[in-house]
């Protein structure tokens, strides 16, 4: 069983943690930053309207990247201890171990670590040059057990079709086992439901993707992540079921705003439409945790809504630079946090 580390501490040490977020809200874009952003006319307008919302002053790339280190640095300076900061990290070690494996075990000619680099994702719990070369000598004595793990079932799961994707498949799912299992400890209903809907939101695509492949059953339970609000049980129900039904079934719970991807799904553009339905989704659950008095919800409210502020950048910038037509800019945007600016 999975355990959390030995200096974790119940939910009563978070009043700092919270004031000091308290007083950064003010300096997230909002909505009002936001429109700025998506009506300006070149990067160097863009870049501006960053800096006056703390990022820095250089290319626009570069500045979300400082961003997301600075955003975690502060995670780790006001909370308690680093259980949340260590758990929500893993799953960026995930993504490194599955790039890594992938070249190692899948490429015709594996490069080596400096050709990759530019691949790996920051900012994570292990350095990712030291996840390679544990790779590359089968040696992990001094990285986490769960690295190990990972890196074996995902071998595993290799060894028996030669099949990069069930790399993916198996990492994901042993990422969001243990995340499963750690957060029981944590008692933070807020947190648990955070992670079952980003289960819920996989697995529901899952279900339409294989839909619409026509893939078979096995293939389809064996890329399910871990339940969430949606039970195993119900998602196979519903791979047997037409389109219709499957809308029917939705629209009667949480996931009433997804059901009609049931129907279009595979459509163009719906890929896109589907994970920005799913942000609305998450951006409702971050508004309800930055509405709390204190706890860890709020610090991990301005960390996931700055997330969501940084991926509106990276959508305004990529808008910019491909000349998309405002209406479907519109569609491609998601919500601002905090929900009152």
């Amino acid at each position: 069983m999975f355990t959390l580390p030995k200096n974790y501490k119940q939910s009563v040490s978070w009043p700092y943690a919270t004031g000091r977020i308290r007083s950064l809200e003010t300096g997230l874009m909002g909505n009002e930053g936001q429109e700025r952003l998506f009506m300006v006319s070149d990067e160097e307008a863009m870049s501006h309207i960053m800096t006056e919302y703390g990022y820095n002053s250089c290319d626009i790339e570069l500045a979300l990247d400082a961003e997301k280190e600075r955003l975690y640095n502060l995670l780790e300076d006001i909370a308690p201890d680093r259980s949340y900061l260590e758990l929500i990290l893993s799953f960026t070690d995930g993504q490194n171990l599955k790039t890594l494996l992938k070249e190692k075990l899948a490429a015709e000619q594996p490069r080596s670590f400096a050709g990759m680099s530019y691949l790996m994702l920051q900012p994570s719990l292990i350095e990712p040059s030291r996840l390679y070369s544990a790779l590359q000598e089968d040696d992990f004595h001094d990285l986490p057990e769960w690295i190990s793990e990972l890196a074996d079932k995902a071998e595993a799961a290799y060894a028996v079709g030669y099949d990069a994707a069930r790399i993916d498949l198996a990492i994901d799912r042993g990422l969001h086992e243990r995340a499963k299992q750690l957060v029981k400890q944590f008692a933070n209903a807020w947190f648990d439901e955070w992670l079952a809907l980003k289960r819920d939101l996989t697995n529901l695509e899952t279900l339409f993707r294989t839909r619409l492949r026509n893939l078979g059953l096995k293939l389809f339970e064996d890329s399910l992540l871990p339940e969430g609000k949606l039970s195993h049980d119900w998602l196979k129900t519903a791979r047997g079921l037409t389109a219709t039904e499957i809308v029917k079934m939705l629209d009667k719970g949480f996931y009433r705003d997804l059901a009609g991807f049931a129907k279009t799904y595979g459509e163009p553009g719906t890929s896109s439409d589907y994970s920005r339905a799913g942000d609305d989704i998450l951006m409702r659950h971050i508004y309800k945790g930055g509405r709390s008095l204190n706890g860890p919800e709020v610090t991990l409210a301005y960390v996931f809504g700055r997330e969501m502020e940084m991926k509106n950048i990276r959508i305004a910038l990529s808008a910019l630079r491909n000349r998309l037509p405002a209406e479907r800019v519109a569609l491609l945007r998601r919500n601002s946090y905090p929900a009152w600016r």
